[in-house]
């Protein structure tokens, strides 16, 4: 899983749209982490982020990249 934390170079990450920190796609503060309390992300603005698990649905953003992504 240590692939899934490794900064993408800027050509490989191509966002779409603005950044979505509701995104289906992005792991939630505590994900991985060994001790519970401590985060294994932070955004820089200091807000937490859901756990995948809290999340019901893809989010408006994921929706309109996937359509963006396969001209639907």
């Amino acid at each position: 899983w240590y692939y899934a934390f490794k900064k993408l170079a800027p050509n490989q990450n191509r966002l779409l749209t603005k950044f979505d920190y509701n995104s289906i796609m992005l792991y939630g503060s505590n994900s991985f982490v060994k001790q519970w309390g401590k985060f294994s992300m932070t955004p820089k603005d200091g807000k937490q982020l859901p756990e995948v698990y809290d999340k019901k649905a893809m989010s408006a953003s994921d929706a309109q990249r996937i359509r963006m992504l396969y001209n639907c």
